[in-house]
């Protein structure tokens, strides 16, 4: 799997955003402590840092992805999706370091909606990229909405494994965003299993030289397992809150962990059924 850079890349970018966006919920309804949730943030930045790395590695010759820029002025999806990503890294960065060094808390106020907005942003701009007319099995609303839901499911167990982490110092409203965001979780997980099982019957219809859900031997066990995995990590983290464990730490990254490597395999998915309009001709 030579794309395993961009697998890496486009679910922690995602994961980041979905992170980064219930985290923002929690403090625009909530109020949790200042420094949990600050410590929060800078973990969700460090997430999206990480995927920039791997967008890096997967270049031949790293300094040329300054060339990018260039493809602005024919408005090229590649180059739209680096700005998104500066617009929501840029805000992003902004907004918690001015939580950090407690800087200007009326702009800070604004500067969050339109962070978690730039967040939206970016994942449409990674979709813009992917939907391409020459690649049937790409070209179509799935791929958004995988992106979307890579963000939805990531982002609710994410949120909580941190805030379940800063326990001590989030106080009480602790426990009420961790069921919060388990019910956000349970939701998404709905929504995710049921796209997918409309995806993957798409797929099976498409007209085109092979079949798409045939492509690697190892497919079906792959799907089976990564299904296990999201629906384990996402009710395990449903259940833990329900039952009152909101400070099970290791039990929150269990569950983050396992969401997050069923969120890879669905994108291994996605790579490796690469098939042009042109092949087979």
């Amino acid at each position: 799997m030579h794309e395993l850079p961009l697998v890496f890349l486009t679910v922690l970018a995602q994961g980041a955003v979905g992170i980064f966006i219930c985290l923002g919920l929690v403090e625009l309804l909530a109020k949790p402590g200042e420094k949990a949730m600050t410590r929060a943030f800078i973990a969700s930045l460090v997430l999206l840092g990480v995927a920039s790395v791997a967008s890096v590695t997967h270049l031949g010759q790293p300094f040329r992805m300054f060339n990018v820029m260039f493809g602005l002025e024919h408005q090229s999806a590649l180059s739209l999706e680096i700005v998104a990503l500066s617009l929501f890294g840029g805000t992003a960065a902004a907004y918690t370091g001015m939580r950090l060094f407690n800087l200007m808390p009326g702009l800070r106020k604004l500067v969050l909606p339109v962070a978690m907005l730039s967040g939206l942003v970016f994942i449409l701009a990674f979709t813009n990229v992917y939907t391409l007319k020459t690649v049937p099995t790409w070209n179509s609303g799935w791929t958004f909405f995988q992106f979307l839901m890579t963000a939805a499911v990531i982002g609710p167990v994410g949120a909580a494994a941190l805030l379940r982490w800063q326990s001590a110092a989030a106080g009480r409203v602790q426990m009420t965003a961790d069921k919060a965001l388990a019910t956000a979780g349970l939701m998404a997980l709905i929504v995710s299993v049921t796209g997918y099982t409309g995806y993957l019957f798409w797929l099976g219809q498409l007209t085109v030289h092979a079949n798409p859900l045939a492509v690697m031997d190892y497919h079906p066990v792959m799907a089976m397992v990564r299904i296990a995995l999201l629906m384990t990590g996402l009710i395990s983290s449903a259940v833990s809150s329900m039952r009152g464990n909101h400070k099970a730490t290791g039990v929150g990254a269990i569950c983050f962990l396992m969401v997050v490597a069923a969120e890879l395999m669905g994108r291994i998915f996605f790579y490796d059924i690469f098939i042009s309009a042109s092949a087979g001709m």
